[in-house]
């Protein structure tokens, strides 16, 4: 889950990594949840500055260690809050943040793949700009004059036609805006 909501994060949160809460009021951690940070962590690294354990101290004293992760127990939600702004904070954690888990969910649902929409065509656009960039550069050392123009031309024009042909790229440039529109109302 990590993974998948760390590209979604504002660059400032990107730059400075996240913060991850967990809530273990009511039961420990699972034994497994370190090591899954960890995976986290080697796979993008940053991608996790501090983790907040929110538990009674004796119940987790024996914790594990996350490299290059700050690692807070912390013993109340007076204490969480010197943290996270409540703003940021659910309900369930004394916070005023609107947050149901199954609209998140619905909500990436769409949102997933017209992000790998726009990965697809953003792939296409920066292949067809660099095999301009090697066609142009090879330009220089082929045959002169008006052969090279015409090899270029056609290149460029064989291209172009790739581009707007695309169907990916179609679909984005046809729905996007009113994808972007609903995804913003929602």
């Amino acid at each position: 889950l990590l993974l998948t909501v760390f590209p979604l994060a504002r660059r400032e949160a990107k730059d400075s990594g996240l913060t991850v809460v967990v809530d273990a009021r009511k039961q420990p951690p699972a034994p497994v949840l370190f090591s899954a940070l960890r995976s986290v962590q080697s796979i993008s690294p940053g991608c996790i500055q501090t983790v907040l354990l929110l538990a009674e101290k004796e119940l987790v004293a024996h914790r594990e260690r996350l490299p290059g992760v700050q690692v807070e127990t912390l013993a109340s939600l007076k204490a969480l809050g010197r943290y996270i702004d409540s703003s940021q904070l659910t309900q369930e954690l004394d916070g005023a943040f609107p947050y149901c888990h199954s609209e998140w969910v619905q909500f990436f649902q769409k949102l997933h793949p017209f992000t790998a929409s726009l990965r697809q065509a953003s792939e296409l656009l920066q292949s067809c700009i660099q095999e301009l960039r090697n066609a142009d550069a090879l330009a220089g050392t082929q045959v002169t004059g008006r052969m090279r123009a015409a090899a270029c031309i056609g290149r460029h024009q064989e291209l172009m036609q790739r581009v707007l042909s695309d169907p990916q790229l179609v679909c984005v440039q046809r729905d996007g805006g009113a994808v972007l529109a609903r995804l913003g109302r929602e």
